[in-house]
């Protein structure tokens, strides 16, 4: 319980055998429930996971890889069948900071009906993305914005997150894509619903996993569910005369370390 409030995390996963066991020690002890995907995973995970100890986890296989949206869905799927208030998607590669799952859970208890990281607004995780990838989540993310007509602070790749049930609810799971771009999607889903976005300032730990995103098939896809969600939002303001008001008008809050 957090807050009075239970909290279930999401945790999507597919061949994190070397980093299962430090992304879930990460998971903070007031979570309630911490939902592990096992999308197809080929490289013992599902060995690891069955070693672990922690009472909290519950296992849901994927016979074969469907993709992180995929997982995701699942994942928020058995959320939504169980009592819980708030649900959390943190990955699997270990890569998010626990302690930073606080902060997103306090703005939803504050009454953003979705909350989203943003790396962007952390200093140290700007310093330590890789180049290449900073520009490619930047650019996506500018994109993004200008295509939901949304004012806030936007990092759209980012996948740690934090969802009221009651917004959740509102989402058409089932229409969003099933692989990498997941997080956007969501995002633009939230926008056509109308929901709070709001985002709040995440670390990212870079450990020596390789990436195995193929940029010759994810940047198409990117650009192509950025562009079907434009011409969604344009065509349901269209039909709808519904005005998007700016989410996250607050002020970006930057965080610095010593």
């Amino acid at each position: 319980m957090y807050r009075g409030l239970s909290v279930v995390v999401v945790m999507p996963v597919h061949n994190e055998r070397a980093q299962i066991e430090q992304a879930i020690a990460r998971v903070p002890s007031y979570v309630d429930r911490v939902l592990v995907i096992d999308d197809g995973s080929t490289d013992g995970t599902k060995r690891v996971l069955a070693s672990m100890l922690d009472s909290r986890i519950e296992v849901i296989t994927h016979q074969r890889n469907r993709g992180v949206g995929a997982a995701t869905k699942t994942g928020y799927e058995r959320a939504l069948e169980i009592e819980t208030d708030l649900i959390a998607v943190m990955d699997g590669d270990g890569q998010m900071d626990g302690d930073d799952l606080s902060r997103l859970l306090d703005r939803a208890i504050a009454g953003v009906d979705y909350v989203k990281g943003n790396r962007f607004l952390y200093v140290t995780s700007v310093k330590a993305m890789p180049r290449i990838r900073y520009v490619g989540n930047r650019f996506f993310s500018w994109l993004a914005r200008r295509a939901a007509l949304f004012e806030g602070a936007l990092d759209s790749h980012c996948g740690y997150t934090v969802i009221q049930r009651r917004a959740l609810e509102r989402l058409p799971l089932g229409e969003l894509y099933d692989r990498y771009g997941f997080p956007t999607e969501m995002f633009f889903a939230a926008r056509r619903v109308n929901l709070k976005v709001d985002s709040v300032a995440v670390r990212t730990i870079y450990g020596d996993e390789v990436s195995g995103i193929n940029p010759f098939t994810t940047i198409p896809t990117i650009l192509f569910l950025i562009a079907r969600s434009y011409l969604r939002i344009r065509f349901m303001r269209r039909a709808t005369h519904q005005t998007f008001k700016p989410a996250g008008a607050e002020p970006a809050r930057y965080h610095f370390e010593a």
